[in-house]
């Protein structure tokens, strides 16, 4: 995927993964060719491939730059505050992109969500910066995949939780108080 700086590049890089999303309203990903992208796109077969080489490519090109859920830096005095934080920022982050998460979900690609999300929490220096090393990647991993889930649910139940609901879901069940027996 290309991740240069030329403007015209950059501008295709958009109008692209533009015409997909409007594809995707209508059209099956699977059924959607690269011709009929190009043509939505009003871009060349070869842009396409120089830019991108998979129609895939195009999905988390627009996770990565418009759909990705970076957590907020915090100076909480508490690991237990700040992942509520983290719970209530995420759950807010569902609703607001319940429409790219609808697409992903009806065109069975949440894969490119969690490995956007996995990969940016990665990156992410201020989240859960006192853990490192094989610990540090087995727990994003496990909050990835959790963080997947979630959204998937939400979507396939009916968007039917309000945000405080889905932050209270979160922390109820990656800090375990969910299994608890009252």
């Amino acid at each position: 995927m290309y991740k240069g700086s030329n403007r015209s590049a950059l501008l295709s890089q958009k109008l692209i993964s533009e015409a997909m999303l409007r594809l995707l309203e209508k059209t099956p990903f699977s059924d959607i060719s690269i011709s009929d992208l190009c043509r939505e796109a009003q871009v060349s077969r070869q842009t396409f491939y120089s830019l991108f080489s998979t129609k895939e490519n195009v999905i988390v090109y627009e996770l990565q730059h418009n759909c990705c859920y970076t957590p907020a830096g915090n100076d909480t005095e508490s690991r237990a505050k700040a992942f509520r934080e983290f719970c209530a920022e995420y759950s807010r982050y569902i609703t607001s992109k319940k429409q790219i998460i609808e697409l992903l979900v009806k065109n069975d690609m949440m894969h490119c969500l969690y490995d956007v999300q996995y990969q940016n929490l990665l990156e992410c220096s201020s989240f859960i910066e006192d853990v490192s090393g094989d610990y540090r990647t087995f727990l994003i991993d496990f909050i990835a995949s959790g963080m997947n889930s979630i959204a998937r649910n939400y979507i396939q139940t009916g968007c039917s939780f309000d945000e405080n609901t889905l932050s209270c879901l979160m922390v109820s069940l990656f800090s375990g108080t969910f299994f608890i027996s009252k």
